[in-house]
């Protein structure tokens, strides 16, 4: 029995043996052959399996190598092949865009375990790159060059646990972003690239970056966490740059979670610059030319699935200041599926228009108007058609002038298709409410605009708190308006419209003063204006005003009080900010020692020139000069102003007595 086993026992023994010893010619082979002799084999199945050209103009080498001691015993002694090349190309996708390569690097050593290979995998214990370029493409049908599969399942798949390089240059073009970008990556002194995955030191390589990203220039440097983690699923990769984003400096810092095949970005974001309209290059998101900026808050980018895939940004709980105004609160931009669209929740204590769209004098890039008030900053409604909006705001104050404050402004501001409208708009002022619309339509070369606006309860006295005089007043204002013009600024808007605007006051009292300064009533005036001045009953005032063409005409413009009726006439030329206005005084009582005469208010709107009527008063002084040579008392008889027989309304001029000349 024992002479029957032992002759199969010694056949497997010199199997066993012979099989060795063809591992052990084999593994000799692979360390003395030399390979350049097979280069071009070599390189030809790579090119089949990669499904692009390969390109090997330096030595190849193959051979048999073990795993660094940091490594277990165990895997330290499993056998793994290690290959080294130099001068390694390998060719672009045939669709690509960005040039001949994908990537190239002067010399390339890595080590690999053989057994893998059977399973269509490569596990790859160590690789080591010198003088590397990797130009990395997304086109418009969402193809990444990077990938030598279309299929969602590749029938290769890779690991790499370790990576060393001593320079790498990285371009990312991706057309779907409109982005071009170029990173010079260099480790950080003293850390090391080849260590274990889930092992990586927070910040190991750092990187100069430049580019565009939309219509932005990108100039900016940071740091990064291992660049290994880019290429393996699974990561946490941390992050943090800071640079120029066109004329926008911007910081990040935060983690990109599977960079990958990147699923999210948490990043606190600050961004500064001259005007917030210099963030449209880079965002598409409309903005007003305004003062200078500075924001920050928590951005976090999600990936949605879908074809084409959701980009979700939502810049979270910011916070910031444009000039002297401030605002904070949410919003959220929406990419990838139609078109663009944004939705912010804004709040603000103090809101000042001057910050929002600048003054003639210091907007920016703007040719200054002599002598103009009105904000004459071109919109570019052309821009408008970039994404759809929806922002809410509310605040404490917002200074639409320095001496005009809305108190609780509130406002549904919405853009779509060119149409940007605020409906509702709501505020306080003066003791009173408003509410109304506002719809500019982009559509077009020139915005059409439309304006309604309501107002109830007004007090006159909070209208010019300056004024000590008005401080006893009372009294409220009900008004409306209704404007429609075409320009794409204020002032051309303005310049063009065609409406009306009415206003009414309830009985109340007004300063004596005021009305009798307004009269030229000169004893009286001085009277209360250095000693006591008091309140006159306010029996009722009106605005009736008709635009048409920017021109504003007063068709009735009156204040009548116990004791006079004043009336404005005139028209206001809104498109040359010029004023040609008369006030017409009509006295109730016997004046002494007046020079009654019409108020005559011409100039331009930052330069009024207000004086009287100079036939009348100087024919009245002419007749007071005259006098007094022949009886010294006579002289003040043409200073003596009789009443007029007026009702206590506000009816139209042809109701009233004629003027007192």
């Amino acid at each position: 029995m024992r002479g029957r086993l032992r002759l199969p026992l010694m056949v497997l023994g010199w199997m066993l043996a012979a099989l060795a010893a063809l591992v052990l010619v084999a593994a000799a082979a692979v360390a003395w052959f030399d390979w350049n002799l097979a280069k071009p084999w070599i390189v030809a199945r790579l090119s089949a399996v990669l499904e692009r050209p390969v390109w090997v103009e330096g030595d190849i080498a193959l051979g048999w190598s073990r795993g660094p001691d940091s490594e277990s015993r165990a895997t330290r002694l499993l056998p793994r092949l290690r290959l080294t090349a130099g001068k390694v190309a390998v060719g672009n996708a045939a669709w690509a865009r960005s040039g001949p390569l994908l990537a190239s690097a002067d010399a390339i050593d890595v080590s690999f375990s053989p057994l893998p290979l059977l399973h269509k995998h490569w596990l790859i214990t160590d690789l080591r790159l010198s003088g590397a370029v990797v130009v990395m493409e997304r086109d418009s049908d969402r193809r990444k060059n990077w990938r030598f599969s279309q299929s969602e399942e590749p029938a290769w798949s890779y690991d790499i646990h370790r990576l060393e390089f001593d320079r790498a240059r990285l371009r990312y073009v991706d057309l779907p972003l409109d982005m071009d970008l170029a990173f010079d990556i260099s480790p950080l002194p003293g850390t090391p690239q080849g260590v274990l995955k889930n092992d990586t030191p927070d910040l190991a390589i750092s990187a100069r970056l430049s580019g565009r990203y939309k219509e932005a220039e990108v100039k900016a440097t940071g740091q990064g966490g291992a660049l290994l983690d880019l290429l393996n699923d699974g990561a946490l990769y941390p992050l943090r740059a800071e640079g120029q984003v066109g004329r926008v400096h911007a910081a990040i810092d935060g983690t990109l979670s599977n960079p990958h095949r990147l699923a999210r970005a948490d990043l606190k974001l600050s961004l500064d610059g001259a005007t917030l309209a210099d963030l449209y290059p880079a965002t598409g998101v409309l903005l007003p030319q305004s003062q200078a900026f500075r924001t920050q808050g928590q951005l976090a980018i999600i990936r949605e699935g879908g074809k084409p895939a959701l980009w979700d940004w939502r810049y979270q709980r910011f916070t910031g200041t444009v000039g002297q105004s401030d605002f904070a609160g949410d919003a959220q931009y929406l990419l990838g599926q139609g078109q663009p669209r944004l939705r912010t929740t804004v709040r603000s204590r103090l809101m000042r228009m001057a910050d929002i769209v600048p003054a003639n004098d210091s907007a920016k890039g703007e040719r200054k108007r002599a002598d103009k008030l009105l904000p004459a900053h071109a919109f570019e409604p052309g821009r408008w058609g970039a994404l759809d909006a929806e922002i809410s705001f509310s605040g404490e104050q917002f200074a639409l002038l320095p001496k005009l404050v809305w108190q609780d402004p509130a406002a549904e501001i919405r853009l779509k298709d060119k149409v940007l409208s605020f409906d509702p708009l709501r505020f306080s002022m003066a003791g009173g409410k408003a509410e109304g619309s506002l719809v500019l339509d982009g559509r077009q070369d020139k915005i059409r605009s439309r304006l309604r606006l309501d107002a109830q309860g007004l007090q006159v006295k909070r209208l010019f708190p300056e004024l000590a005089a008005m401080q006893a007043s009372f009294g409220r204002i009900n008004g409306s308006a209704e404007l429609s013009g075409a320009g794409n600024s204020i002032a051309d808007m303005l310049g063009t419209a065609d409406g009306k605007l009415q206003a009414e006051v309830s009985e109340g009292s007004i300063s004596q003063f005021i009305l009798e300064a307004a009269g030229l009533n000169l004893a009286d005036a001085v009277f209360a204006r250095f000693y006591k001045d008091k309140q006159v009953r306010l029996h009722c005032a009106v605005a009736d005003v008709r635009i048409a063409g920017g021109q504003a005409d007063m068709k009735r413009f009156a204040v009548n009080t116990e004791d006079a009726l004043i009336e404005v006439g005139g028209r206001v030329d809104l498109a040359r900010e010029a004023l040609d206005l008369v006030i017409r005084p009509h006295t109730k009582r016997l004046r002494v020692l007046s020079l009654r005469s019409p108020l005559t208010v011409k100039g331009s709107f930052s330069h009024p020139l207000i004086g009287a009527e100079s036939g009348p008063l100087a024919a009245r002084a002419g007749a007071a000069a005259a006098l007094a040579l022949v009886a010294p008392l006579a002289a003040v008889v043409p200073l003596i102003t009789p009443g007029e027989d007026i009702p206590d309304d506000c009816r139209p001029p042809a109701a009233v007595g004629t003027p007192a000349r």
